[in-house]
């Protein structure tokens, strides 16, 4: 823990003190200054990060047909299966541990910890009891310009930033904006399974968020929708809007009406009548054709013995 405090815990209080100081004793304005600077400094391995996922997406749409044509082959022989679909993945360069890959996985691991750093910083920030006050001394630097603005008023706009949004506005800004970041990353995809779990998940992160914003001091809440706002502009570049406006082809959209299977076009009735009226009309030629053979055949039978 001491190890942790000392990495993250004071250098987030310190600095974080030293921005409101500069920001005219805004506690606010500094925590959104520091979310972009901690942005700033993990832009690489975000960019990373995001170039990585869209390459793997890429490349699983890319392999798709073979993977579904291996699962019709091997459908009663699994370890078959299993052993020529990571051959696939091999070949294409896809790592079957997905999100639990570099950078993925290092990029969650650093954000974790800042997180809690930050939800500490802004209670002892904001000290209203004398153990607040006590961890407040013992993690500051002896650095005028974040010594120099305390103490530090915690009032920015309607929010008390040491405790929780009593108008629940954070909460739905938090769950909006992480539901835009996740639907601009997830591509569309033709597989009714995969769509699914993309389509859970574009709504249980988001709301889980929101969740946890409610129970959190509301300066956390700030920092987490100016990080989803910077995060939009950085997959902007990256993706584009990527699936947020994305939408399924006429197709696509008939197959999942038909639970799967393509809708048959319906014949235009008009041409289905025309056609029908067309095949049943006779020309006056074959009227009389018809007549004289009849009346050939009549003369026949009249023929006396």
């Amino acid at each position: 823990m001491a190890v942790l405090n000392i990495i993250f815990l004071q250098p987030i209080l310190n600095f974080l003190l030293a921005l409101t100081n500069v920001l005219f004793g805004n506690f606010g304005l500094g925590v959104i200054a520091l979310t972009i600077i901690v942005r700033l400094v993990l832009m690489p391995l975000t960019l990373m990060q995001l170039r990585s996922s869209k390459k793997t997406t890429e490349a699983m749409n890319a392999i798709k047909p073979k993977i579904d044509a291996l699962k019709k082959k091997y459908a009663k022989n699994p370890q078959k299966l299993n052993q020529e679909t990571m051959k696939l993945y091999k070949e294409a360069g896809i790592s079957p541990l997905g999100c639990l890959s570099s950078p993925m996985l290092l990029s969650t691991v650093i954000q974790l910890p800042i997180y809690i750093a930050l939800y500490r910083a802004i209670i002892q920030a904001l000290a209203v009891t004398p153990q607040d006050f006590m961890g407040l001394s013992q993690n500051l630097y002896s650095w005028g310009l974040a010594t120099e603005g305390l103490p530090v008023s915690g009032r920015f706009l309607w929010l008390n930033l040491g405790s929780a949004d009593p108008f629940f506005v954070l909460p739905i800004l938090v769950g909006v904006t992480q539901w835009i970041t996740q639907k601009m990353i997830v591509q569309p995809t033709s597989d009714p399974q995969q769509q699914s779990m993309n389509n859970m998940m574009q709504i249980m992160m988001p709301l889980m968020m929101a969740f946890i914003t409610m129970t959190l001091p509301s300066g956390l809440g700030l920092y987490f929708v100016v990080s989803s706002l910077i995060m939009m502009v950085i997959q902007y570049f990256v993706y584009g809007w990527g699936g947020l406006f994305a939408k399924k082809a006429p197709a696509a959209e008939a197959a999942a009406k038909q639970g799967g299977k393509p809708q048959k076009e319906k014949p235009d009735a008009k041409k289905a009548a025309g056609t029908a009226a067309a095949g049943s009309s006779t020309s006056p030629s074959m009227i009389d054709g018809l007549l004289t053979r009849f009346r050939r055949k009549e003369g026949v039978k009249k023929k006396p013995d």
